[in-house]
């Protein structure tokens, strides 16, 4: 079932990457370096040579041959908490941080907080909620599957999408692609620890492609999480028989 659930996001990912790869991609140059107005440094604030690399011309320039919005246009997001160490528990309601998350899922964490310090019902991440990483192992997105009992890092971005032209499964596979991943590799250069700000998120440009291609990927993903949420379910099954088992031996 891991096999088939792998399977399946790959097919996802493949059938995305068909789309916007239907053409080869074009640089204006071999070089390996940019030229570039004193206006457009001006203007982006960036004046490290990393940020102008010809990669990057060539994924914008990819981009501008689709109907494409920012994230803004798309999505609402909202900060979490970030409460500081002096407020780790043992016990409580669980603090999911940037180590908990993969694209896959939510591991079970350690560290817990009081319940009676926060509020409760507007951070804990709801069904269809986006988390995306903004600090450290930056551009981490997973679509909440269900309403979660947990509070998040404020390294961990709140994405709920409000604009019907998008799915959110549709949303989140783009965001771990290397449509994405480039731009965030490209706002985030430059610092020894990785930070993503807000403020670069909201510009950040998605592909909008037709909704019979985005709900066929969203099929894909959902067929993906419930063969992997199966696996899970008959592995915790396996373990308790074979407890069981032991115990009657002893």
């Amino acid at each position: 079932m891991i096999e088939e659930s792998t399977y399946y996001y790959r097919l996802a990912e493949w059938t995305l990457l068909q789309e916007l790869y239907a053409e080869a991609w074009v640089t204006t140059s071999t070089a390996s370096y940019s030229i570039k107005n004193y206006s457009v440094c001006k203007s982006s604030g960036r004046w490290d040579a990393e940020y102008y690399q010809p990669k990057y011309d060539a994924l914008f320039a990819q981009l501008s041959k689709y109907e494409c919005d920012t994230i803004k246009d798309i999505a609402h997001i909202k900060k979490s908490v970030e409460p500081g160490s002096e407020a780790y528990q043992d016990s409580g309601i669980p603090f999911v941080r940037v180590s908990d998350v993969t694209k896959f899922g939510v591991s079970e964490p350690n560290i817990y907080l009081s319940p009676s310090d926060f509020s409760l019902n507007e951070l804990k991440p709801k069904k269809d909620t986006i988390l995306l990483s903004k600090d450290g192992s930056v551009g981490i997105a997973y679509k909440v599957e269900e309403d979660m009992d947990c509070i998040t890092s404020g390294a961990l971005l709140h994405l709920s999408v409000f604009n019907q032209d998008y799915t959110p499964d549709y949303l989140t596979l783009v965001l771990n692609s290397i449509v994405v991943q480039m731009q965030a590799e490209r706002d985030s250069n430059g610092a020894i620890i990785q930070h993503w700000k807000p403020s670069e998120i909201e510009q950040v440009i998605i592909p909008k492609l037709p909704k019979p291609i985005q709900d066929t990927i969203s099929a894909k993903i959902q067929e993906s999480f419930v063969l992997k949420a199966e696996s899970k379910r008959l592995l915790e099954e396996a373990k308790m028989m074979v407890e069981k088992e032991i115990e009657k031996i002893n």
